[in-house]
């Protein structure tokens, strides 16, 4: 099995418990047990410790650091003569990242303990600590690889309700009558090869803090129906 560790990406000979009354199809659990995170549930080949995983967050939120960067220095510490002779998991780095930061947000916000109870909409979100309180983006070529983890759970609104509201709004250009004015011009451009356009969402006034559930990504019909929406799930 190959591990990636803070120190480098290594291969060790990894078997699971036969003992008497252990199921082998909970191997992957085993290895959450030694604090380490499983590239697959099926008969894994590769695993993250823990600690890389917290050190690629870290390292991604501070320095912005891409993935292909923080991978890249792993291999020149396992290998710094020869770094392309290093198994290659980049792939599997973008994938178990992704799935690490959502349970570190789940765990954040006390719901990762407790399986029964899902987060709801803005559950995964701070509102703003200091106000008082009452009681994408180019088009994918494969829309279906991008699978949401957190569908509204944040700041951004849920996407299924976001685009039905879209589809029940009327669509309505703005034209100037100045010469030239490319503000609005531009907005009435063709964007096909957009998902979206900008971003709008609520914010504390005050403290600028965003409102959970309430970010929306702008769409080339007008933005009109977007700020409504934002306003809405606001």
């Amino acid at each position: 099995m190959t591990i990636v560790h803070t120190e480098g990406i290594f291969t060790h000979q990894i078997s699971g418990c036969n003992c008497p009354g252990s199921d082998p199809i909970q191997w992957h659990l085993e290895l959450l047990w030694q604090r380490l995170f499983p590239a697959s549930i099926s008969k894994p080949k590769t695993a993250f410790t823990f600690d890389v995983l917290d050190h690629f967050l870290i390292d991604a939120l501070e320095c912005k650091t891409s993935a292909m960067s923080f991978y890249q220095k792993l291999k020149r510490f396992t290998n710094n003569a020869f770094p392309e002779r290093v198994p290659d998991r980049y792939r599997e780095l973008m994938r178990v990242s992704r799935l690490w930061r959502d349970l570190k947000h789940r765990k954040w916000f006390g719901f990762g303990h407790d399986t029964e109870q899902d987060p709801g909409d803005g559950g995964l979100a701070l509102f703003c600590p200091a106000c008082p309180q009452p009681a994408q983006h180019m088009k994918m070529n494969k829309p279906e690889s991008d699978v949401a983890l957190s569908d509204g759970k944040g700041y951004m609104v849920s996407e299924g309700p976001y685009q039905s509201h879209l589809q029940q709004s009327l669509d309505s250009k703005e034209r100037s009558t100045c010469s030239n004015h490319w503000a609005i011009n531009a907005a009435n451009i063709n964007k096909s090869n957009l998902q979206s356009t900008g971003i709008g969402a609520t914010a504390c006034a005050q403290h600028g803090c965003f409102v959970p559930h309430s970010v929306v990504d702008f769409q080339k019909r007008g933005k009109g129906a977007s700020g409504v929406s934002t306003l809405g799930h606001g």
